[in-house]
C-alpha cells in the first residue's frame, strides 16, 4: 500500500508540472489516455524530474502501451522535448546523449541527410548493432523517411531479446520506435517554431603551403640520395604566394575553395487537437543549411516535411487512424570532375586538394579575351586542376520524394468477449530521388616554364547544351498487419493475450530481388497484483531469402518480473520506493536481406574461344565478323541447407526509485549469442577441392556480445532551483567463438579474439645504426632498410618480417560508452547541458593526414611537425615499410565531448491571452573535445580528411504556442 501510494504522489507530481497541457491520446486500439505524455511534453518537468521515467507508459508495437513499471524489458520511451535541444538536420544527432544505452557516432558534416547510406553522416549502435528503425509500424530507412523533432510524439529504445520479438526478426538488432504526432483528446494547440544559425568547421586538418613544401621535398629528396629541385630562388617565388605565376605557382586549393562556415535554419508550424471522439495533428516543417564550397555552383541542403494523423471513433466500438506524410528533399552541388560522378562530390574535390602540391601548376595558364575562355593549368601527374573542377564542371540537384501513407482499423469486440479487440494496419512508403544536372568541362593545359609552351591535355572545354539525368533511387515498401488481442483485469490478475500477423514487401534500387518477410507473433502476458510479472513470446518467421523447407522458423521467449517493493517485508524500508527485479531470455531469427537466393547455384556467363585465323581478328574470308564462343562458369555453389541465423540473448536487471523519488537507477547485464551467421566458406576451402573463385556460404561463424549497462539520475531542488543531474554508461564486449579461417599460426586467429580487434606488426622501435639493422630479421617490405625506420618483432622467428607477424596490437572498439548531463530550471530560465564520451580503446592514425610525405604529393602539417617522432622518416622513395598497420599508429582513443547546450526562456501570458506561451532559447552543439588526439576530431578521425568535416553550431530561436 506504502509503494502504491508513492506511485500516485510520483503520478500527481508530473499532473502538476504540465498545468497548461492537454490530454494525448494514448495510440491506436488502445483505449486510454496517456495523460503523462502530454505531461512530459512539458519543458519544465524534464529538466527538474527525469527520475520520473520509471513511472511513464511505454510506446510499444501494434498500438501496445505498457508501463514500465510492469515490464520485464528494459525499454524506454523519450518525447519531443527531450530531443528538440540539439541544433541539427540530422535528428539522430538529437539522441546524442539523452536515450540511455543509445550510442550516438557523428561521422560527417554531410549537408542536411543522405538517402543512400544509413551511416554516412550519423551511426547508431545498441550492444554492439545498428538498430532498425519503426516510424509508425512500419520499417523505415531513416534516410529517405526524414523526420524532424517537432514531428515525433515518442521514440522508444528497445533492446531486450522479448520485447525485440514484439516486432519479429526485423528487430534482432535492437529497435527504435518512433510514434509521430497523435492528436488532443481535448482542445487545440497552434504551435510555430523557427531556429536560425551558423555551423562553424570544428577540427580541418592542415596541410603546408608552398613554400614549406618545397623545403620538405628537398629534404625527402636529399634522405633517399636525390638532388633538390627547389633553388633558393624558386622558394623565394613560392613565398610571393601568386597561384597564376607561371614560374613559381603557391595555390592554397583549401582557401579558395572552402570556407569555414555554413547557415543553419529551421521553421515549423504544427496544430494539434480534437475531442474523445477525433483527433488530429498537422506539421509543416522546412529545414536547411548552406555548405562550405566558397565558388562553383549553389549549395545547399533544403528540405520540406508534412504530416497529417486523423484518428476517429465511428461508432463507439469502432475506431479509425489515417496518416500520411510527404517530404521533399534539395540537395544542390557543384559537380567535381569530368565524366565522373561521385554521391558526395565534395568528397572527391576534397581527395584532390589534399593530393595535389601547392606548387604543381599554375592555376591559370592564360585567357582568351576574345572569347573569355580561361586556359587552366594541369601536370603530367596531377591531370586535374581542383580549383577548375569545382567552378567548371557544372552542376547537379539530388530531388528526393516520399509518401507514407498508413491507416488503422480497430474494432472493439467487447459486446461478444469482454475485453477482446481486432486491429487490421496497411502502410506503403514509397521514396523516389533523382539526380539532374550539367557536366561540362574546362579548358587546362600543361605549361613548360622553361620554353614558355603548353601542351594540349584531355581537357578540351567541352560543353552541354542542356541538362541530364545523372542518376536515380527508387524504394518501395507495403506493411500489413492483422492483430486479435485480449486483455482482462481484475484487483489481482491481468492477463493479456495477442496473435499478429505481419507481412511485408519491399523493392528498391540495387536489389534485382524483392525482401520479403511474414511473420506470426503470438504473446501472453500476466501479472499478479502487478508484483509478479511473466511475459511471453513466440516467432512463426518466413524469409524469402531461403529455399522452402528452410524459410520458416520458431523463436520463442519469454521475460519474468519482480516488483520487490510491492511485498510486505519492504513495508517499513522507507528509503525504497519502487525496486523491480527484471530479465528476458529467449530466441530470435535474423534475416539479413543480403544475397538472395545463395541455396542456389548461380553461373555467369563468359567469352570463350574465338574462331578463324588470328592474323585478320579471328575473321574469315569474305566475312567481317569475329566468331566468338561464350561458356557459363560456375560462381556460385549452392548450400540447400541455408536457414535463419539466431541470435540466443538473455539479460538481467534492476528498476529502483530511490529516496523519495529523487533517485532513478536502472542496471543491467546482457548476453547474446549471434549463431549460424551466413558466411562465405570458400576462402577456407583447400585448394584439392577445385572451388577456386566459387563462392559457397553457411551458417558457420558465431560471435558473443555480453556488456553491462547502467543510467542514474538525481533530481531534486534548493529553494527555486529544480535540477536534474545524472547519466548513463555501457560496455560492450563482442568474442568470435567460431570463424571461417585459414591460419598457419595461432596468433593470428581471429577465433577467440573480440569484435575491434585491430591486427598489424609489433614495433619495437626506431632503428638507429646500420649494425643494428644488419643483426635483425630482414624485414620484405622494402629493397633495403634505412636508420630511422620502424623496427618489427620477429613473431615466428624465421628471420623474416613478413605477413606471418601481424596479430593483434590493440582494439578500436571502446569498452565504455558515457553519457554525462545536467538540466537546471530557476523560475522561468532553463539550463540543458549533456556530454558524451567513450573509453578504453585505441584509434589507427592511418588516413592519409598521417601517411604522406613521399614523392611529389602534398605533405600534411602532421608530417611538417613530426619527423624523426611520431612520423618516420622523411623519403622521397616511399619506405613502404614504416606505412604498415602496426602498434606504432596506435593512439589512445577516448575522448569527452560536450555534445549539447541550451539556455531557455520561457515567458508566461495571462489565462485569457491568444498566446499560451512563448519560449526563447540558445543552442550549442559539439562545443568542446577533450582528447590526447589533437590534429583530427576522435569521434571519427577521417572527418575533413577524406569527407567532411565536423562542425560546432551556434544558434537561437523561438517558439510560440497558441
Amino acid at each position: 500500500m506504502k509503494n502504491s501510494y508513492k506511485i500516485l504522489i510520483g503520478t500527481a507530481l508530473l499532473l502538476s508540472a504540465a498545468a497548461h497541457g492537454a490530454a494525448r491520446h494514448a495510440g491506436p486500439g488502445s483505449g486510454e489516455e496517456i495523460t503523462t505524455v502530454e505531461t512530459l511534453r512539458t519543458d519544465s518537468l524534464v529538466r527538474a524530474g527525469r527520475t520520473m521515467r520509471i513511472y511513464q507508459k511505454l510506446d510499444m508495437p501494434y498500438g501496445r502501451t505498457l508501463r514500465k513499471t510492469a515490464a520485464t524489458g528494459n525499454a524506454s520511451t523519450y518525447y519531443e522535448q527531450d530531443i528538440d535541444k540539439y541544433p541539427t538536420n540530422d535528428f539522430r544527432n538529437s539522441l546524442t546523449g539523452v536515450v540511455a544505452g543509445l550510442t550516438v557516432r557523428e561521422l560527417a558534416g554531410v549537408p542536411g541527410m543522405y538517402y543512400g547510406g544509413e551511416t554516412a553522416r550519423t551511426a547508431l549502435y545498441v550492444r554492439g548493432f545498428s538498430p532498425a528503425y519503426i516510424v509508425d509500424g512500419m520499417p523505415a530507412y531513416i534516410t529517405q523517411l526524414q523526420l524532424d523533432p517537432e514531428e515525433i510524439e515518442s521514440v522508444t529504445l528497445v533492446r531486450d531479446v522479448a520485447d525485440k520479438a514484439l516486432f519479429g526478426s526485423r528487430a534482432a538488432n535492437g529497435v527504435l520506435h518512433i510514434t509521430t504526432r497523435r492528436g488532443l483528446t481535448r482542445g487545440r494547440t497552434i504551435r510555430f517554431g523557427f531556429e536560425s544559425g551558423v555551423s562553424v568547421v570544428d577540427r580541418f586538418p592542415e596541410w603546408v603551403d608552398g613554400v614549406e613544401y618545397a623545403r620538405l621535398n628537398n629534404q625527402a629528396r636529399i634522405n633517399s640520395g636525390y638532388t633538390p629541385v627547389y633553388s633558393d630562388e624558386a622558394i623565394a617565388g613560392f613565398a610571393r604566394k601568386d597561384p597564376n605565376d607561371l614560374q613559381y605557382p603557391n595555390v592554397d586549393y583549401r582557401s579558395m575553395m572552402f570556407t569555414d562556415t555554413r547557415p543553419y535554419y529551421k521553421a515549423n508550424v504544427s496544430i494539434d487537437g480534437g475531442t474523445q471522439k477525433l483527433q488530429y495533428s498537422s506539421y509543416i516543417g522546412y529545414a536547411g543549411e548552406g555548405d562550405i564550397y566558397k565558388v562553383g555552383s549553389k549549395a545547399d541542403f533544403n528540405r520540406i516535411n508534412v504530416r497529417t494523423y486523423l484518428k476517429a471513433a465511428i461508432t463507439k466500438d469502432l475506431d479509425i487512424d489515417f496518416g500520411f506524410a510527404g517530404g521533399l528533399t534539395f540537395r544542390r552541388q557543384p559537380r567535381y570532375g569530368y565524366g565522373s560522378s561521385a554521391t558526395i562530390e565534395f568528397e572527391n574535390a576534397l581527395s584532390d586538394v589534399l593530393t595535389v602540391p601547392a606548387v604543381a601548376f599554375p592555376l591559370v595558364v592564360s585567357r582568351d579575351e576574345e572569347t573569355g575562355n580561361t586556359i587552366y593549368g594541369v601536370s603530367s601527374t596531377y591531370k586535374d586542376n581542383p580549383y577548375a573542377s569545382l567552378t567548371q564542371n557544372g552542376f547537379s540537384t539530388d530531388r528526393g520524394r516520399s509518401g507514407v501513407v498508413n491507416a488503422t482499423l480497430t474494432y472493439d469486440l467487447g459486446s461478444l468477449v469482454k475485453g477482446l479487440k481486432f486491429q487490421s494496419y496497411a502502410g506503403l512508403n514509397l521514396f523516389n530521388m533523382t539526380r539532374i544536372g550539367k557536366n561540362p568541362d574546362y579548358t587546362a593545359v600543361i605549361y613548360d616554364p622553361a620554353t614558355g609552351e603548353s601542351v594540349k591535355t584531355s581537357h578540351e572545354g567541352t560543353q552541354v547544351s542542356g541538362k541530364s539525368n545523372m542518376g536515380k533511387w527508387t524504394h518501395q515498401g507495403l506493411y500489413l498487419h492483422e492483430k486479435l488481442s485480449y486483455e482482462y483485469r481484475s484487483d489481482d490478475h491481468r492477463v493479456g493475450a495477442s496473435a499478429t500477423y505481419y507481412l511485408e514487401s519491399v523493392e528498391r534500387s540495387g536489389n534485382s530481388f524483392r525482401e520479403r518477410q511474414q511473420t506470426l507473433i503470438g504473446t501472453f502476458d500476466y501479472a499478479y497484483r502487478e508484483k509478479y510479472l511473466f511475459q511471453a513470446v513466440i516467432n512463426y518467421a518466413g524469409s524469402s531469402m531461403f529455399r522452402p523447407g528452410k524459410r520458416f522458423g520458431v523463436f520463442p521467449s519469454f521475460g519474468l518480473g519482480w516488483v520487490i517493493s510491492k511485498e510486505g517485508f519492504m513495508e517499513d524500508v522507507r528509503w525504497i520506493d519502487f525496486l523491480k527485479l527484471r530479465g528476458q531470455a529467449g530466441i530470435l531469427g535474423h534475416d539479413t536481406f543480403g544475397s538472395q537466393e545463395l541455396y542456389e547455384d548461380y553461373y555467369v556467363k563468359s567469352s570463350g574461344i574465338k574462331f578463324g585465323p588470328y592474323t585478320t581478328g579471328y575473321q574469315w574470308i569474305g566475312s567481317t565478323n569475329a566468331y566468338q564462343s561464350y561458356v557459363n562458369t560456375i560462381s556460385r555453389l549452392g548450400n540447400p541447407d541455408l536457414t535463419w541465423e539466431k541470435r540466443k540473448e538473455f539479460s538481467i536487471g534492476i528498476d529502483a526509485m530511490l529516496l523519495g523519488n529523487r533517485l532513478s537507477v536502472e542496471a543491467g547485464y546482457y548476453n547474446a549469442l549471434r549463431d549460424g551467421i551466413i558466411t562465405d566458406m570458400s576462402g577456407t576451402l583447400p585448394g584439392i577441392y577445385g572451388m577456386d573463385g566459387i563462392d559457397t556460404y553457411e551458417n558457420y561463424n558465431r560471435i558473443r556480445y555480453q556488456g553491462w549497462e547502467a543510467a542514474l539520475y538525481w533530481s531534486d531542488r534548493i529553494g527555486e532551483v529544480h535540477y536534474t543531474v545524472g547519466g548513463s554508461l555501457s560496455t560492450t564486449r563482442g568474442k568470435y567463438l567460431r570463424y571461417n579461417e585459414s591460419v598457419v599460426y595461432d596468433y593470428q586467429k581471429v577465433t577467440g579474439t573480440t569484435l575491434g580487434a585491430y591486427r598489424g606488426y609489433v614495433c619495437l622501435g626506431k632503428f638507429t645504426s646500420r649494425e643494428e639493422i644488419e643483426a635483425s630479421p630482414r624485414q620484405l617490405f622494402d629493397d633495403e632498410v634505412q636508420v630511422g625506420d620502424l623496427k618489427y618483432a620477429d613473431l615466428n622467428n624465421d628471420g623474416l618480417i613478413d605477413s606471418n607477424d601481424t596479430r593483434v596490437v590493440g582494439n578500436t572498439s571502446p569498452k565504455v560508452d558515457y553519457s554525462v548531463s545536467i538540466n537546471i530550471r530557476y523560475r522561468n530560465f532553463d539550463l540543458t547541458v549533456v556530454g558524451t564520451g567513450r573509453a578504453g580503446c585505441v584509434t589507427a592514425m592511418t588516413n592519409r593526414y598521417f601517411w604522406n610525405g613521399w614523392s611529389t604529393g602534398a605533405i600534411s602539417d602532421f608530417v611538417r611537425d613530426n619527423i624523426g617522432g611520431d612520423y618516420p622518416r622523411l623519403a622521397y622513395v616511399k619506405a613502404t615499410n614504416n606505412f604498415q598497420a602496426s602498434d606504432f599508429w596506435l593512439r589512445d582513443g577516448g575522448f569527452f565531448k560536450i555534445q549539447n547546450v541550451e539556455l531557455g526562456y520561457n515567458v508566461r501570458f495571462r489565462s485569457r491571452s491568444a498566446v499560451k506561451g512563448l519560449r526563447i532559447f540558445l543552442r550549442g552543439a559539439n562545443l568542446c573535445t577533450i582528447s590526447g588526439i589533437k590534429d583530427v576530431d576522435p569521434e571519427n578521425v577521417n572527418a575533413g580528411v577524406t569527407t567532411y568535416p565536423l562542425y560546432r553550431t551556434f544558434t537561437a530561436g523561438f517558439k510560440f504556442t497558441f
